[in-house]
């Protein structure tokens, strides 16, 4: 089985872990392997963080399976199917408070869907688009990003890059949803993102597909290039079987040039920046401090001190030291013991 991947995913993944692994290697050796050490440490306060809402899943939410919720798990079963999925991910259902999403996640060797709540209650008149939110989450746990995310993150702060690839791998899940489903279902759930759940189901298609064309402006095209998700309105064109061209058009130019200057902020992103800190930390501060500004002028100007002390002694000279011994200047840094001589006349026998 041929499983959908968008087309730029491989290409941006690639260049991702190119990217990834070099920065890695350099902080490597950069640190003398220190920042190796600290990996452990990092990984222990994620097993915390991530234990927290693994437990609120299991301590709130409710486990779907065949005595409790059978209607969706069958459709959990039947995507997994479609999709070739060897191990069934848990999937819980919690309250949504309003919000419609549905989302991934792990921790240790096990993967979890989570379906909010409204999602559910949103297409309960049109069930086979809840496939749509299955199939979707389980492209995150098949193509295993949540596995690659913390090797990649890195790159995935540099502008451009790693908000291209979010939203590549955004496309690719929303290809595993619709082959979950039939594409009116496929289109029904981005639907019920786009105007709720009373609005999804009169939404005019040709209208919607016609905001597209909106999106090769330079606002638009910016604002695209610096987020995780591509425009609601292209990926509801992309599900959309026997796609026009021109239906999705290309970016403005001159945003990609002010988007370059935009890295992407995520918490991970905020994790390697205090890595890096670390890893700097752990080299040599002295050639850090020569290469910031003013760092050369600090410790020219300490030799500059200890220069003028020298010069102030005359070489040969005798002087009376504190503890009353006579001591010859042999030049040289005065601080140091090698070059004083101890001249002290000794007592007669």
């Amino acid at each position: 089985m041929t499983k959908p991947v968008y087309r730029n995913e491989r290409v941006l993944l690639i260049i991702a872990a190119i990217i990834s692994a070099a920065i890695w290697v350099a902080l490597t050796v950069k640190t003398g392997g220190f920042i190796l050490g600290l990996l452990p440490l990092f990984y222990i306060v994620y097993l915390f963080a991530q234990s927290g809402f693994i437990c609120y899943l299991k301590g709130q939410g409710a486990l779907v399976s065949v005595a409790q919720y059978p209607d969706i798990q069958a459709r959990v079963e039947l995507c997994a199917e479609k999709i070739g999925m060897k191990v069934t991910p848990y999937v819980y259902i919690i309250n949504g408070n309003g919000m419609f999403n549905a989302f991934a996640t792990k921790f240790l060797r096990k993967t979890y869907i989570v379906l909010l709540s409204d999602v559910i209650d949103g297409v309960e008149d049109k069930p086979e688009a809840l496939n749509f939110y299955i199939g979707h989450e389980m492209g995150h746990i098949d193509r295993k990003h949540l596995l690659v995310q913390p090797f990649l993150a890195p790159a995935l702060c540099l502008p451009l890059l790693g908000a291209a690839y979010s939203r590549a791998r955004e496309y690719t899940c929303d290809m595993y949803g619709a082959l979950c489903c039939s594409p009116d279902a496929a289109q029904q759930g981005l639907a019920l993102l786009a105007v709720g759940p009373k609005r999804f189901k009169t939404l005019n298609i040709g209208e919607y597909l016609a905001q597209a064309k909106d999106t090769s402006g330079f606002w638009m095209s910016f604002h695209e290039l610096i987020g995780s998700y591509p425009w609601l309105v292209k990926r509801y064109a992309r599900v959309t079987p026997n796609l026009a061209d021109g239906t999705v058009p290309s970016r403005n130019f001159f945003a990609f040039l002010f988007a370059a200057f935009v890295p992407r902020l995520t918490i991970t992103s905020l994790i390697v920046i205090y890595m890096l800190v670390f890893a700097l930390a752990a080299g040599d501060i002295k050639n850090i401090l020569a290469k910031i500004p003013g760092g050369a002028q600090i410790e020219q100007t300490e030799q500059k001190a200890e220069e003028a002390r020298a010069e102030e002694l005359e070489v040969g000279k005798v002087y009376d030291a504190v503890d009353g011994t006579k001591l010859k200047y042999l030049g040289g840094n005065p601080d140091e013991e090698k070059s004083w001589e101890d001249v002290t006349p000794q007592p007669a026998k």
